[in-house]
């Protein structure tokens, strides 16, 4: 509720935690429970931030979007979520790697997943992200940038150093 006293406009409430700000400027900004809804598939980064901002949100339907070839069911990914209260993300430097069409990133990452007993853990590793060249014409549907994998193990290192220098893919 911080972020109240700079909003300058609109308020409407909607509902089931959903409220909608419009700015005097017009701009709009979506919060559910608190926290400020995101979809931003444009970068590797914005990906990984919309995805544990829809954890953070709870809406593991949206989270589970982002799996490209998601290696378990719905239902057991919802699951891996029941005792995280919250998860903070760590992204260290990554870069395209193009060919044939494709475009790979190897995103070194680390996690503070925050439980309901009050205990975190820290995590680190690498995602690897997918999108085809938005520049070479493909048939219907459009798939958006993607997780293709993410391999995260637990770190003993401070959350603030425990991002990997690099990642391959």
């Amino acid at each position: 509720m911080r972020n109240l006293k700079k909003a300058v406009g609109l308020c409407l409430c909607i509902g089931g935690g959903l409220t909608v700000f419009a700015s005097a400027a017009g701009s709009q900004a979506l919060v559910f429970q608190g926290i400020p809804y995101m979809d931003d598939r444009s970068t590797p980064q914005s990906l990984m931030e919309s995805y544990y901002n829809a954890i953070n949100r709870k809406a593991y339907v949206q989270a589970f979007t982002y799996l490209r070839s998601p290696k378990q069911s719905f239902e057991d990914f919802q699951k891996g979520y029941a005792t995280t209260t919250s998860v903070e993300l760590r992204y260290g430097i990554t870069q395209p790697d193009p060919g044939a069409g494709q475009i790979y990133w190897a995103l070194p990452v680390a996690i503070r997943s925050h439980t309901s007993d009050g205990k975190f853990q820290v995590f680190a590793g690498c995602y690897t992200l997918h999108l085809t060249n938005p520049g070479i014409p493909t048939d219907p549907p459009y798939e958006p940038m993607g997780i293709d994998s993410g391999e995260l193990t637990p770190s003993n290192e401070p959350f603030e150093k425990a991002v990997p220098l690099s990642c391959e893919r």
